[in-house]
């Protein structure tokens, strides 16, 4: 009974949770967790690594082209850690 209730296909893609592990991997650690988790279970390791992977790239993303950009355009502030000279 218990066993059932685990491997339902909750997690599958395009269902509830798994589309709540995207939301979650929009922010790079809760996403590396949660698809960390998924991954060790035997049956969810595609959807873990999917979500894995987008925290990784989604971060790179708004690191290195969405925040740059949105500074330009003055949505962000610009911070400077140190005084340089």
């Amino acid at each position: 009974m218990v066993e059932q209730i685990i491997s339902d296909s909750r997690f599958q893609f395009g269902k509830k949770w798994f589309w709540i592990g995207m939301v979650v991997a929009l922010n790079l650690m809760p996403g590396l967790v949660f698809g960390g988790a998924l991954m060790i279970e035997k049956e969810r390791r595609k959807e873990g690594a999917v979500i894995a992977v987008f925290a990784v790239v989604w971060f790179i993303f708004a690191a290195f082209v969405l925040g740059p950009w949105l500074q330009r355009k003055g949505i962000l502030p610009q911070y400077k850690l140190f005084k340089v000279g």
